[in-house]
């Protein structure tokens, strides 16, 4: 089901969709089911329900289906053109960010502990961490350098060395800014956030 919708910056619209239907629940709702036929070639069932979800969501989003490709690293565009858009999906949720103008980064985190095993070779010493709200902090910085990571659509990115988060105090959602030492252009990124009780998520785009 639809779980959250709004616009987050004049041209990003960005929606998340909670997966509650099944395989046939979702397919009933699809009527270019050629455009989704790679899902009966795919064991798990988790990825099937994470794709079709998605298209519903796209579907919700742009207000038609949409057709969907992958480039050779993995990053989905419309094969009409008519959005730049990028997806994400965590546990049982699946968000979608579309752009009719600017190429957008999003990435959706579940709830965890995980992120304290890797903290080490993500985190740079000049980020702030709030100590009293460490876990959801740390899972927002991860967050927005795997949104700056799809953006960038890069080889040899390292998320310490060559991506930043700009300090800032998390609250349930906001905006900071995020920059990338990668490419020569050393784009810097408008990044908002949202945390909700299962999962974080970022969505940014470049600022002009």
């Amino acid at each position: 089901m639809l779980y959250h919708k709004e616009y987050i910056t004049e041209s990003t619209l960005l929606g998340v969709w909670k997966i509650e239907e099944t395989r046939d629940e979702l397919l009933s709702v699809l009527s270019r089911r050629e455009w989704v036929k790679n899902i009966y070639s795919i064991k798990s069932e988790s990825r099937v329900l994470e794709i079709l979800s998605a298209r519903l969501l796209i579907k919700e989003l742009t207000g038609e289906e949409k057709q969907v490709y992958y480039s050779p690293s993995g990053k989905p565009y419309l094969a009409d053109g008519s959005y730049h858009i990028s997806i994400s999906h965590t546990g049982k949720f699946v968000a979608v960010a579309i752009n009719r103008k600017k190429a957008t980064g999003l990435d959706i985190e579940q709830i965890s502990d995980k992120i304290k095993r890797v903290q080490s070779r993500v985190i740079g010493k000049e980020e702030y961490i709030d100590a009293e709200n460490e876990q959801v902090h740390l899972l927002l910085h991860w967050s927005a350098k795997e949104a700056m990571f799809k953006f960038l659509d890069t080889d040899g990115v390292n998320f310490k060395e060559h991506l930043f988060v700009g300090s800032f105090g998390p609250e349930k959602q906001g905006v900071f800014e995020a920059s990338e030492y990668r490419t020569g252009s050393k784009r810097r990124f408008k990044a908002c956030y949202k945390v909700e009780p299962d999962f974080v998520m970022v969505c940014l785009e470049e600022q002009d």
